[in-house]
């Protein structure tokens, strides 16, 4: 039976948390990303009145908490040793892992990214992944260096996407996915089963953390750019446009193959209760853009301009 600390944040933590309760192996303590806040009174008051899901779990397990500002801290390093960690399994984090506490474990300090690697390193490859019109992403296993999702691979699960998948979604796929691989993971760990393998640079590619730049709709793009972009980036940002000096912002989105070509993107084909279809820079194809209201508007004021919109006129250059 391995002892486990576990350190991450969100769903994919809770995932992690599951699968290891369900597991044969001892989860000895968690050390939260919410732990690390400067604010501690901020800190605190969120968790005794806004509880996350992990947290949530936490106490219904009373799962013993590490309490300091960093994972590369001396306090954490301190309370961590105490427990005398076979892995230390991470599930997101938002700084870089230092030796001091990637050599603590007697086996290893093992991260769970939610892509195949090394396609898909950095923050959201949830979102990375339906921009760029992947059909299939997944879960890897791999041990922590002093670097971003670039350590020697465990373990690894294909996840399929389907043309529905939204980043949420994904998210939850692949958390779903992680909670029941955690067991093979172990169990690999404490055998000695796996040989770690070096991850291939020349298929290696980096996202960075999405910014309003990348909810920018381009209506010279394909259609189906522009939808994988607003569903990869729901539901953290919602894509916009422009009409009249508004920006609309759009939730959802289909796909409508036109029945006659149409060579000027950005136009307005077609309103509806539905939502409204605008041309791309695919002559045979629009988009019924959905779930819409304009930013800074009270709704009723947002349905009010929405309405007006006409048949005909075109959708602005986004500029930032």
């Amino acid at each position: 039976m391995l002892r486990v600390i576990l350190v991450g944040y969100g769903e994919l933590a809770s995932s992690l948390m599951l699968g290891v309760l369900e597991s044969r192996h001892k989860l000895v303590s968690v050390f939260r990303w919410d732990k690390t806040e400067s604010n501690s009174i901020r800190s605190l008051i969120k968790d005794s009145f806004w509880p996350n899901n992990f947290l949530s779990l936490i106490k219904t397990y009373k799962i013993p908490e590490i309490n300091a500002k960093s994972i590369n801290s001396e306090k954490f390093i301190k309370q961590a040793l105490k427990l005398q960690p076979d892995v230390i399994l991470v599930g997101a984090w938002g700084e870089k892992i230092k030796s001091n506490a990637i050599i603590l474990p007697k086996i290893a300090c093992v991260n769970c990214h939610p892509s195949l690697l090394p396609a898909h390193r950095g923050p959201n490859p949830y979102s990375s992944t339906i921009k760029q019109g992947e059909t299939r992403t997944g879960i890897t296993f791999h041990l922590v260096d002093e670097k971003f999702d670039t350590g020697h691979i465990l373990l690894q699960k294909e996840i399929n996407i389907l043309e529905s998948d939204t980043g949420g979604s994904l998210r939850e796929k692949c958390a779903f996915r992680a909670r029941d691989s955690v067991k093979e993971l172990l169990d690999g760990l404490e055998n000695a089963l796996f040989l770690p393998q070096k991850q291939d640079e020349s298929r290696a590619s980096y996202f960075p953390r999405l910014t309003q730049e990348d909810a920018a709709i381009n209506w010279e793009m394909p259609a189906s750019v522009i939808y994988n972009q607003i569903r990869g980036l729901q539901p953290w940002i919602d894509c916009f446009a422009r009409y009249k000096q508004q920006f609309l912002m759009i939730k959802s989105s289909k796909i409508i193959k036109l029945e006659k070509p149409v060579n000027s993107p950005g136009k307005i084909l077609l309103k509806s209760s539905k939502g409204i279809v605008v041309s791309t820079g695919n002559p045979e194809k629009a988009l019924l853009v959905n779930n819409l209201y304009v930013f800074g508007f009270l709704k009723i004021f947002s349905d009010d301009f929405i309405n007006k919109i006409k048949i005909g006129d075109y959708m602005e250059e986004t500029l930032l």
